[in-house]
């Protein structure tokens, strides 16, 4: 899944860094030398949730966006998970409604004053 998406994502423009778990998702973050337009994670991963790895996230990129993704509807509509700056996205989609709703999340303001229409982000799933 993560593979097929980065490669939809790519082709649509969007430079990737693409992590296979939270703590790799943290660390490539950590390092990365510029603003993080977008988080897209999974919500289940290994070792630490999507939700955790935004809360551990959010203070060092407090304007990146959050787009979640699940394939359990329960998840998504978790309170915890559910803020105005946490949007969602259920498995499994379709590379017209992934684009879409990427888009969409960028295009909204950010939460610190980000930049109009950013083009990367970092990804986990």
């Amino acid at each position: 899944m993560r593979k097929v998406t980065a490669e939809i994502l790519e082709s649509a423009g969007y430079r990737l860094a693409i992590a296979g778990s939270a703590a790799e998702a943290s660390e490539l973050c950590r390092g990365c030398p510029g603003p993080i337009d977008l988080l897209f994670t999974d919500v289940v991963m290994p070792g630490m949730s999507g939700r955790e790895l935004v809360l551990e996230l959010a203070s060092l990129y407090p304007s990146a966006r959050v787009l979640l993704m699940s394939g359990y509807a329960e998840q998504l509509t978790d309170r915890k998970l559910s803020s105005s700056s946490r949007e969602c996205l259920a498995k499994p989609f379709s590379t017209r409604t992934l684009l879409s709703k990427v888009r969409e999340v960028l295009d909204k303001p950010a939460d610190s004053g980000g930049r109009a229409k950013p083009r990367s982000f970092y990804g986990s799933a």
